[in-house]
């Protein structure tokens, strides 16, 4: 009982079609279908012991090659780079100087102004009538001048009492002579004079203050200049604003009226002479309309326009207790007037409701003028007078729009009075009218009385995390609580929630940066950076990686107060920041800051180095956390780019070794970083002998990259060698390419003395030449560096991935390029190119012939990867031979949808009349400049704080991919419901024919989706429906010449599959997109070349083969090696090489899907071995068997079911093994007198078939009973067609698929379906 409870457990955690390979979304989830099917399998008994093996389950599955790098090539997106906006102040205008006209004439009123009784008559506050009129208009300028004086201290005033023409003009010219190019304000109040004119006319009066006399606003805007802010507080104002744009506009339109700053360049402007400043620029705020009369009440100021825009706290609050009667039962005008506290000092009432209005106003103004955000940093940013002056209208629109009066301003501003922060703040007046009473009787001698501050802070806080909280996401607009954010941090009270919530907002994205700029925040932060407060470092260190990932153009604002030691003490090691949680993320953060803060910044660099941030980074180089590692290396590269006193100081602690020991690390951007910045310490000019044999040494150890996984990598390593290349100058690689010349000379000499020129290219070349090409470059064939960096880069030329090769064309193309104007190596060229022109011509030829045999002599694959990374065969760039373009010595075309009209795609080549050479001009393409680094950053732009798309419930990737979950669970639910029977039936049911033009030489069932995917003989994938027999799409495997597709395998197929090919030159390519879905053309994802050492074991090759491991991310790749070599998926490297302990080649290579650690290969020689992963390397193999004494064409381990592992050889022999046992379980005589060229296995049903040279497909239960024999249909004359290449098993169902050479791939099924329709 206990032994049956262990097999269902194993069969169970064993099927792997039913896992999900989502990390976060269907953990967990079964299908009581498939405990049932899988108990059925446990009463077989299952091989090798694997019943007791139980499958981790809480083993996470991730959906390997998805990550950034892999989505975007490790490019930058040009979107996140320019999507910072304009949000600093071009310039920093100040308000210096105003001109008060107060025209009243007290006991006077204007003739066409007809006044209530009783009337308004409160000037500033003040009574006129209350003392003679002159001490009267005396006391009100004075006050208008102290009001104006409490919002900006700085600004130097001047009172124009009644006025005369004269006077006024004398003042305007004065001030602006005296304000020079700065701001002035021009008050106007018009309470004793006539309504301004429509013409454009204000009034002031004579001498004798007998007649009022107009002036122009022409000739005010020429005694004022430009820039100035209007206030006109009379009626009728709307006609001053109106008359004055329209004068603006005239004087802009006329360049006469322009004065070049350069006429008197040391002299003030002559009077009257307008400033260059555009007259259309000049800000004007207008009490009322053109047709609109100041409001009369009496219990209103007479300038409650006035008083709205220099007391607005004070007129507020009256305004509210004069809407509200039930407030002057205990509250009266005298009692408002004397609110306690002073404006600047925010604990106090009045302080506290000044810092509230300035946040209610600022939120009000940045919500109506989002759209407009140049108009936004003008009005409520660029001057301290302006700001304050524009957010006091706000509040003037409001209590004069319900006097019916409409305040108009230039530019316009939209609709405010209605807003809804317009509440928050009544709700705060109230509450500070509430305590009014009790606070003046504690002040008079009363009972003592503590003020209780507003909620409002608090309260709007709150509305800003429920926003975050939920709307966020699905709300594009910004918060309106962004700029009481702001306000809020200069309260220590509410400063670090302010800040967490801050730090939540940016981590939406760059819009959300670009937001809090534009609001103004940065000066805030920037202040907080001489804050020692330990509470706010992380937050602070979070909000300005966030900042500095969209804008970079902080550095001098870092340096001006010494900001960026905040950060190198929070990256010194043994720091107080040891106690914070994720110390090693927020140590990255700054690494990331302090690398922005160097970027072309010399300062920066040296002010850093005094800081000794290369030791601080240094001692993070092993630290566990890999985002830490990765940005340390980039801050060193950064630092010390183009900076020797950095590279001094790396070398005195031995930077550049530790770095060098970040290139095995096991993630690829550490890998990448460390090459990155190992790259910036290369090529330095005016080297000493040191330094040369430094980077030396780290060229030798930067050679690793050559075996890496991850293209990005490799591409770091092809820009460090181009620093190289650059600064080492022609003569080194000159030397050592003309080596590499006599070595070809030396091997084609050979060649043609045992084959014959048709054969060069096709021929091995000599030992020692694949030595020095294949040995990961570990020693130097010429006793030179440069020689082996020579050959490295023309490895690097014919890389599986475009973007690393297209690099390293570049700068073989360069030194090329310098070779051939050389006489000597010119000669060789010319009849390297002759031999080109006369092998093609032949070629043709016998391609127009039509002969199969010559066909297939140009399909066979090369027996070395080493010819096609020697000089010669860069020649054909340097030439422009071909149709390959001069760029790039392996440029790869895209990858095609479109079919090649014929069967042997043969472009058609240009041949040069002549040899000499077109060199391209390449002279300034070195060094090469790598955009890692700008790639790197863009992780700091990405959400972190939440979840991905993928991982919320409800988004579209998390619908997705839970229905594709019930649809897998669906497809398991039928393969169990029919695999019992499939080793009973017959297997003759043809269910569907395709014609895919060429013969398809390997088959791949998806597991899940309805996809075939055909590989042909030219390199080219077609994807099809197979159940509609409708072509889905045709790929280019981007194949070299020689070279063919020898396996597939599909990644990731519980959720959206990743197609991977290998080739029989060792490159793996992975295509995500394979299906053309959504008209989306295949992408690349990666490629690299799995096994470098592929060497000819036997007249018969075969290629690369491999196996999948999708729980474990690894891949199993052997073939024309001495080694398999295992690939971890997430570190993108090597981590295994398995020694064979075979002479013959593997020729197919299978693993348990249970852990992953045994590997069955079979071998060339008719060897079968088992190999143990978790054992040494040169002692893995656990099991060896010799039973077949020809070719293996196949071996299998089921996934599934009894776990049967089935091989097949050349001999036509198929054999049942148990790891267990010395030989084998059973032996099927599939094809005695024939040669069997195809195997196949279902991984869930006990059934086995074999394809023969002699055109039958046989179909077997592995107990040795013959379920079906399938022979080809008879052509003309009874000749037999449909020889078959390919056979294969869909993964679930009962549906086998093969190919012909004639282009045909039949799918059959058994007959299980004709069974269930005669039981029913």
């Amino acid at each position: 009982m206990p032994s049956a409870a262990v097999h269902v457990i194993a069969s169970d955690a064993n099927n792997e079609d039913a896992r999900s390979t989502s990390s976060t979304l269907v953990n967990g989830e079964r299908n009581d279908a498939e405990h049932e099917g899988r108990a059925a399998t446990s009463d077989r008994g299952i091989r090798h012991g694997f019943d007791h093996a139980v499958y981790e389950d809480d083993v996470i599955s991730f959906l390997h090659f998805s990550d950034k790098r892999h989505d975007t090539n490790a490019k930058p997106d040009p979107a996140v780079r320019n999507v910072s906006l304009d949000w600093r102040l071009r310039e920093r205008i100040k308000t210096v100087s105003g001109l008060l006209v107060i025209c009243l004439n007290i006991g006077t009123d204007p003739p066409d102004i007809v006044k209530t009784n009783p009337c308004a008559k409160l000037e500033c506050w003040i009574d006129p009538f209350l003392v003679v009129p002159q001490k009267s208009l005396e006391a009100i300028g004075k006050q208008l001048q102290t009001q104006y004086e409490n919002i900006n201290g700085r600004t130097r005033f001047k009172m124009s009492l009644d006025p005369s023409v004269e006077e006024t003009k004398k003042l305007c010219c004065q001030m602006r002579r005296n304000a020079k190019e700065e701001r002035i304000l021009f008050h106007y109040n018009g309470h004793g004079v006539p309504k301004p004119t429509a013409s454009g006319e204000i009034w002031v009066f004579n001498r004798n203050y007998t007649q009022y006399i107009p002036v122009s606003l022409y000739d005010l805007q020429s005694w004022l200049g430009s820039p100035v802010i209007y206030v006109w507080d009379c009626s009728s104002a709307g006609n001053i604003v109106n008359a004055f744009n329209r004068f603006a506009e005239q004087r802009d339109a006329d360049p006469s009226q322009q004065q070049p700053q350069s006429q008197q360049p040391q002299q003030p402007p002559p009077q009257g002479a307008p400033p260059s400043s555009a007259w259309r620029d000049c800000i004007q705020l207008a009490a009322c309309g053109p047709t609109e009369t100041l409001p009369m009440n009496p219990d209103l100021p007479a300038d409650v326009f006035t008083a709205c825009l220099t007391t607005p706290i004070e007129m507020s609050l009256r305004w509210v207790v004069m809407r509200n009667p039930l407030l002057t039962t205990n509250i009266t005008m005298d009692m408002v007037s004397r609110l306690p506290g002073r404006a600047a000092e925010r604990r106090t009432p009045l302080g506290e409701l000044n810092w509230i209005f300035t946040a209610v106003t600022d939120t009000i103004a940045w919500c109506v003028l989002q759209d407009q955000p140049e108009l936004f940093k003008r009005l409520f940013r660029q001057d301290l007078m302006v700001a304050s002056m524009f957010r006091n209208f706000l509040l003037a629109e409001r209590i004069m729009r319900s006097y019916q009066c409409t305040p108009m301003s230039t530019p316009r501003l939209p609709v405010t009075h209605d807003h809804p922060m317009w509440q928050a703040w009544d709700l705060a007046v109230d509450m500070c009218l509430f305590q009014l009473p009790q606070l003046l009787a504690s002040e008079n001698g009363g009972p003592a009385y503590q003020y209780q501050s507003s909620t409002f802070f608090s309260e709007q806080l709150t509305a800003f995390e429920v926003w975050l909280v939920e709307g966020a996401v699905n709300n594009p607009r910004i918060p309106e609580q962004l700029p009481i954010v702001l306000q809020v941090l200069l309260s220590q009270v509410h400063r670090l929630r302010a800040l967490i919530l801050l730090s939540r907002f940016l981590d939406l994205g760059p819009w959300a940066v670009n937001a809090a700029l534009s609001v103004g925040i940065f000066p805030y932060v920037l202040k907080l950076l001489q804050s020692p407060a330990a509470e706010l470092k992380p937050v602070l260190v979070f909000i300005w990686a966030r900042i500095l990932a969209v804008d970079r153009s902080c550095q001098n604002d870092l340096l001006k107060d010494h900001g960026y030691a905040y950060f190198i003490n929070i990256l010194m090691p043994n720091n107080a920041m040891l106690s914070i949680p994720h110390v090693s993320e927020h140590r990255a953060m700054s690494a990331f800051i302090l690398s922005v803060f160097c970027t072309n910044f010399k300062l920066g660099q040296q002010a850093c180095l005094r800081q000794n941030i290369i030791t601080a980074c240094l001692a993070h180089a092993k630290d566990p956390d890999p985002l830490l590692r990765q940005f340390v290396c980039l801050c060193l590269g950064q630092v010390w780019m183009n900076n020797k006193e950095a590279k001094s100081a790396a070398i005195a602690e031995n930077g550049h070794e530790k770095l060098c020991a970040l290139l095995t690390d096991s993630v690829p951007e550490v890998r990448a970083s460390a090459m990155y910045a190992l790259g910036t310490f290369l090529g330095d000019s005016n080297k000493t002998e040191q330094i040369v044999n430094i980077e030396h040494n780290i060229a030798i150890s930067a050679l690793v990259a050559m075996s890496d996984g991850s293209p990005i990598v490799r591409r770091e390593f092809v820009v460090a060698l181009s620093h190289l290349v650059h600064q080492a100058g022609p003569g080194k690689f000159l030397v050592a390419a003309n080596q590499t010349i006599e070595e070809d000379q030396r091997s084609s000499m050979e060649r043609r003395s045992t084959r014959g020129s048709a054969s060069e290219w096709r021929s091995p070349p000599p030992a020692s030449t694949s030595a020095a090409a294949d040995n990961h470059f570990g020693s130097t064939s010429y006793d030179s560096v440069y020689a082996v960096l020579w050959k490295a880069l023309l490895n690097l030329s014919v890389d599986p991935h475009p973007e690393v090769a297209k690099a390293a064309s570049m700068v073989v193309d360069h030194i090329n390029t310098m070779l051939l104007s050389t006489p000597s190596v010119s000669e060789y060229a010319s009849s390297i190119i002759r031999d080109h022109q006369q092998l093609d011509q032949r070629q043709g030829n016998a391609a127009g012939s039509g002969s199969a045999a010559v066909a297939a002599q140009q399909l066979r694959r090369p027996a070395k990867l080493t010819r096609s990374v020697s000089f010669a065969s860069t020649l054909r760039t340097i030439y422009n031979f071909g149709n390959l373009s001069s760029g790039s010595v392996n440029e790869q075309p895209p990858p095609q949808h479109t079919r090649p009209a014929s069967h042997t795609p043969s472009p058609q080549r240009n041949t040069p009349q002549n040899t000499q050479p077109r060199l391209p001009n390449n002279t300034n393409t070195l060094p090469l400049v790598s955009d890692f680094y700008d790639w790197s950053c863009e992780y700091f732009t990405e959400p972190q704080m939440r979840a991905t798309e993928a991982e919320e419930p409800g988004s579209v990737v998390y619908t997705q991919r839970k229905w594709r979950r019930a649809r897998n669970d669906k497809i398991a639910l039928e393969s169990h419901s029919t695999k019992g029977m499939a080793g009973t039936s017959r297997w003759d049911e043809q269910i569907v024919s395709i014609h895919n033009e060429t013969e398809a030489t390997r088959l791949l069932f998806h597991q899940y989706e309805p996809h075939l995917v055909a590989a042909d003989a030219y390199n080219y994938l077609v994807v099809w429906d197979w159940k509609t027999s409708t072509p889905l799409s045709v790929i280019d495997n981007r194949n070299p010449s020689h070279s063919q597709i020898t396996d597939m395998k599909f990644i990731n197929e519980d959720d959206v599959a990743i197609l991977l090919t290998a080739s029989d030159d060792g490159a793996i390519r992975l295509w995500k997109n394979y299906d053309g879905a959504d008209q989306e053309d295949a992408q690349l994802v990666s490629a690299w070349r799995a096994l470098k050492d592929m060497e000819k074991s036997s007249s018969r090759q075969s290629g690369l083969v491999c196996d999948w491991h999708q729980e474990r991310g690894l891949l199993f790749t052997g073939g024309d090696a001495r080694v398999i070599k295992v690939w971890d998926a997430h570190q993108e490297m090597s981590v295994m090489d398995i020694a064979t302990q075979s002479t013959g080649c593997v020729t197919s290579i299978t693993s348990d899907q249970t852990r992953g650690d045994i590997i069955v290969a079979g071998f060339g020689d008719g060897l079968i071995g088992v190999y143990d992963r978790r054992l040494k390397p040169t002692s893995a193999m656990v099991q060896r068997w010799d039973e077949h004494k020809a070719w293996v064409t196949g071996v299998h381990l089921q996934r599934d079911g009894s776990r049967e592992l089935v091989s097949g050889g050349f001999g036509g022999d198929i054999k049942i093994w148990d790891i267990r046992e010395a030989s084998s379980l059973r032996t099927i005589e599939a094809h005695t007198h024939v040669d069997m060229t195809a195997l196949a296995v279902h991984d869930h049903s006990p059934v086995i078939a074999s394809a023969g040279d002699d055109h039958v497909i046989k179909v077997w239960n592995v107990n040795g009973n013959r379920l079906s024999t399938i022979r080809p249909s008879s052509g003309f004359l009874g000749q037999r067609n449909a020889f078959t290449r390919a056979l294969t098993f869909h993964p679930n169902l009962m549906v086998m698929g093969a190919s012909g050479d004639d282009g045909s791939i039949t799918v059959r099924d058994d007959d299980l379906r004709n069974k269930v329709q005669r039981i029913g």
